[in-house]
């Protein structure tokens, strides 16, 4: 485990705070993944407010999102480590779901949530230490679990997923549609949209499948969130694509540069949040302007990439 060397200075949330998964990477040989752990805090004009070092990581701390009680909560897949924040800023005592490699959530309108399983198969990633689940050859399954309300397990899917590019990646985004009967994600670099409906316990027919190819080269999928209309915001890479129900593609809209790989839609419905793990950026989108109105550089840009997650409080 990295030892801990700074002082968490993260503060009480507040309506607009941004936060930020942004593991300090320490250049561990063999191991290019490998850091302090770190969730970095902003207010609503993206001022730097504060920083949290998470005990019990060693990875990347990825795919933030609020849950009941104004709880954040982030995942180190590499570690097995769910970390939840409570609105006072604090890291909660370690809670149990299971020694597996859990990389989103999504809550159910009821009570209860689903744990998404980032990694997969018996591949595990050459660039790092990459722990298998105990007793197995494999790094996951890329399962969806239901559990419930105090954390109890209720039932694991043998859901699908798409092919993995890297040839270790699961479930790696997820979000639930805002009826709460399926989740739509996908495996990063995949050319599927997929979707699993929670409350039959089935699979659904994908929302979109792309040909592949040369053509769809940087263009694969890389983040999904929703509109509060039901619209999904596919992000591919260096664009976000406007996806109706139906799976018809309504408009694009265009980002800076490739390397986009988190998205997250804004409480106020008319902005999103993407976060680029090249160049270290979080872009603030107006999705009816068409265009970038805020930014905030990391200072950790490609080789150190790390930018890997986004979430804004809302009171």
């Amino acid at each position: 485990m990295v030892a801990l060397t700074k002082t968490s200075t993260m503060k009480p949330f507040a309506a607009g705070d941004i936060f930020l998964g942004c593991t300090y990477l320490m250049n561990v040989p063999g191991d290019d993944h490998a850091g302090e752990g770190r969730i970095l805090q902003f207010d609503r004009h993206r001022v730097p407010k504060g920083t949290l070092y998470t005990v019990g990581t060693t990875h990347l701390i990825v795919n933030l999102r609020f849950g009941p009680g104004g709880v954040l909560w982030g995942f180190d897949p590499f570690s097995h480590a769910v970390i939840r924040v409570g609105p006072d800023g604090k890291q909660l005592p370690a809670q149990s779901f299971g020694d597996r490699a859990w990389g989103s959530v999504c809550f159910a309108p009821e009570g209860g949530l689903y744990l998404c399983e980032y990694l997969k198969g018996n591949k595990p990633y050459t660039g790092g230490d990459m722990r298998r689940l105990p007793g197995t050859d494999v790094v996951g399954y890329g399962r969806i679990a239901h559990f419930d309300a105090t954390f109890t397990p209720l039932a694991e899917f043998s859901n699908e997923t798409a092919e993995s590019l890297t040839g270790f990646h699961g479930v790696t985004h997820s979000i639930l549609e805002p009826g709460g009967q399926f989740i739509t994600y996908i495996t990063d670099l995949g050319m599927r949209v997929l979707r699993f409906d929670v409350r039959s316990g089935r699979q659904l027919p994908d929302l979109v499948t792309y040909p592949g190819g040369e053509d769809y080269r940087q263009k694969w999928t890389t983040g999904v969130a929703y509109r509060k209309d039901g619209t999904l915001l596919l992000l591919r890479g260096s664009f976000i694509d406007f996806i109706d129900r139906n799976g018809v593609s309504l408009r694009t809209l265009p980002l800076d540069c490739y390397g986009y790989a988190m998205i997250t839609a804004a409480d106020d419905d008319r902005h999103a949040f993407c976060t680029n793990i090249f160049t270290g950026v979080m872009s603030k989108v107006d999705l009816e302007a068409g265009r970038i109105v805020g930014q905030i550089d990391t200072g950790l840009a490609k080789p150190q990439r790390s930018l890997a997650g986004v979430a804004e409080f809302s009171a």
